[in-house]
Order: structure tokens, then C-alpha cells, then sequence
């Protein structure tokens, strides 16, 4: 039996529903998901491997305008703009429930730029809203897609119909339709991981992917951007899972916010994690937390590197 291998990157705006459709796809929880914009910080891998196919997903974090914002955002745009390079098939995702921003515009036009590859036009979240709103909306980003493909001559013909697919990542059947449609469109070619390998993540980047996920959840709108996660250590020797952890801030004011009054914000976190890892893993699991300050972390390429994985540019 022949093989068959590609790579789907995901792309769109920060709150997209990537993240969540993501998930959906590959079948299990790889990527934190909030209802804040900027959860995912970099690229995630996820392996979807049934019969002769696998499909390599990639989870990117949204594009956005990152001028004048710090070296951690630049960092995240260019990781989601070179995955473009990688896949064989791009999916760019518009929330239906928020519409067509200009700025999708501008991305999506440069994701054309980037790759001859086919593209999927994707309307998310529709089962968030009500029919008329839905056609409403759609409607408009059907009429800002032809605006874009009428700026760059012979693009249409790339844009797989109906432009745009409505999908819903809490819709069962949404996504095996999504996903029926993707594996058929992957190309001849060796598989690049083994099938039972759902990713390429390490599992500290996992763990600390869960714990970032409830920083993003629990604490107020602006605090979570400035958080990181490092995984200190992982200790598998004893029958319940001992993972220690660093949450780090940039600012000394910021240390209590995480702690807590008694520590009671920092022990709701710990805990909502340690039960989200434990489902993950399967395994129990003693979570120890700590917070730690580093001024400036987001605008620092080492502890960029140290905390998110990403190598600035």
C-alpha cells in the first residue's frame, strides 16, 4: 500500500477557532484554547494517521499587527507566516460570529503571496450564532474574498468551493467532513512520524501548554500576555506524575496577581491544569507551581526562547 503524507497549516486572525478546530481534527487536546485572542504563541504539530494517510496539521498563532508591541509578538507573527511555506494545503479561518476585519485583507492576501498551494476559505463558529446572522456574515466575507482575488489576477482558481466553508469545530460531523476532505488531498509521500505519535511536541511543552492555557482562562484580560510557563522538571519514577513548573512575569506587580490573596488565584490555576494534564496524560498527577519575575521577558530573545520555544527573528 502506497503512502500518502502532507501538512495543513491553519492560519487566520488572533480568536479565529483554529486552536479548536485543531483539536477537533487530530482528535485530541494539543492546544490551549481561550476565549482570548493570542493563546497559541507557536506552532503546534498534530498527527492525524488513518489507513495509507497521514495529515500533519499545523496550529499557528493569529497574525496580527505587531508593531510597536513587544519582540515575543514579532516572534509569533513570524512563526505563523513560515509555516505558510510548509503545507500543502493552507486553511484560513474567519470567525463568522465577528466577520471580515480589514486586516484579514491583508493576510490573506499575503498567505497568497506565499504559497501556490490550494487554499481553504473557512467561516468558523457557526454554531454560535443564529441562521440570519450566519448568512449575513457570510455573505460579507464571500464579498471581501472577491474583493482579494480580484487584487491578485489568477488566485481564484486556487480557492477550493464553496468559498467560504462553513465549519464547526463542535459539529461531529463538520469536522469529519473537514477532515475527509483534507486526507484526500494529501499527497504521495513517506509518512513522516510514526502513527501513533500524535505530535511532535515534547510533553514539558505539552504540560506547560495546559498551565499557560488556564493563565490565559483565570487571570484578568492583559496579565495572561505577559505570562510565560517553563516546565522544571518531570519526575515519572513514582506512581503519581511529579511535575514542577515556573510561572514567570514581567513585572513585580504582577507576581501577586498570579499568587493570589493566600495564594488562592495561583492554587485555582494549579489546580484546573493538574486535572487538564491527568486527563491528558491518564495518569495522576502532584503540579508544583511557582512564580518567578524576569523584567521585560517579552522583549529578551533568550528567555523568549527559554519560555515559548520560539527563536526570535
Amino acid at each position: 500500500m502506497s503512502q500518502r503524507c502532507g501538512y495543513v497549516a491553519f492560519h487566520g486572525r488572533p480568536n479565529a477557532g483554529k486552536s479548536t478546530l485543531f483539536n477537533a481534527l487530530v482528535g485530541s487536546k494539543l492546544a490551549s484554547v481561550s476565549n482570548k485572542p493570542q493563546t497559541t504563541r507557536n506552532r503546534l504539530l498534530g498527527n492525524y494517521t488513518v489507513d495509507d494517510v497521514q495529515m500533519l496539521i499545523l496550529d499557528t498563532p493569529g497574525m496580527h499587527n505587531a508593531s510597536g508591541k513587544s519582540k515575543l509578538n514579532m516572534s509569533m507573527n513570524s512563526v505563523a507566516w513560515n509555516t505558510v511555506n510548509d503545507a500543502d494545503v493552507v486553511c484560513y479561518l474567519v470567525d463568522a460570529a465577528a466577520g471580515w476585519h480589514s486586516d484579514d485583507t491583508k493576510y490573506l492576501a499575503g498567505v497568497l503571496g506565499r504559497t501556490d498551494k490550494p487554499v481553504i476559505l473557512m467561516a468558523t463558529k457557526i454554531d454560535a450564532l443564529k441562521q440570519d446572522i450566519i448568512e449575513r456574515n457570510v455573505a460579507k466575507i464571500q464579498q471581501e474574498w472577491e474583493a482579494v482575488v480580484r487584487q491578485i489576477p489568477g488566485s481564484e482558481s486556487r480557492f477550493l468551493k464553496p468559498v467560504p466553508n462553513e465549519v464547526s469545530a463542535k459539529r461531529p460531523e463538520s469536522v469529519t467532513e473537514l477532515r475527509t476532505r483534507l486526507l484526500a488531498m494529501m499527497p504521495a509521500g513517506p509518512w513522516l512520524y510514526p502513527a501513533d505519535d500524535l505530535s511532535d511536541m515534547p510533553q514539558r511543552t505539552l504540560f506547560a501548554e495546559l498551565i499557560r492555557e488556564q493563565l490565559f482562562r483565570q487571570l484578568n484580560q492583559e496579565l495572561p500576555y505577559s505570562c510565560g510557563v517553563k516546565v522544571d522538571g518531570v519526575d515519572e519514577s513514582k506512581k503519581i506524575l511529579h511535575i514542577q513548573a515556573t510561572i514567570v512575569v514581567s513585572k513585580e506587580s504582577h507576581k501577586g496577581i498570579v499568587i493570589g490573596q493566600g495564594g488562592s488565584s495561583l492554587k485555582s490555576i494549579g489546580t484546573a491544569a493538574r486535572l487538564e494534564i491527568e486527563r491528558q496524560s491518564g495518569q495522576k498527577v502532584f503540579l508544583e507551581l511557582h512564580v518567578a519575575v524576569e523584567l521585560d521577558w517579552t522583549n529578551n530573545p533568550k528567555a523568549i526562547a527559554t519560555y515559548e520555544g520560539i527563536e526570535p527573528k
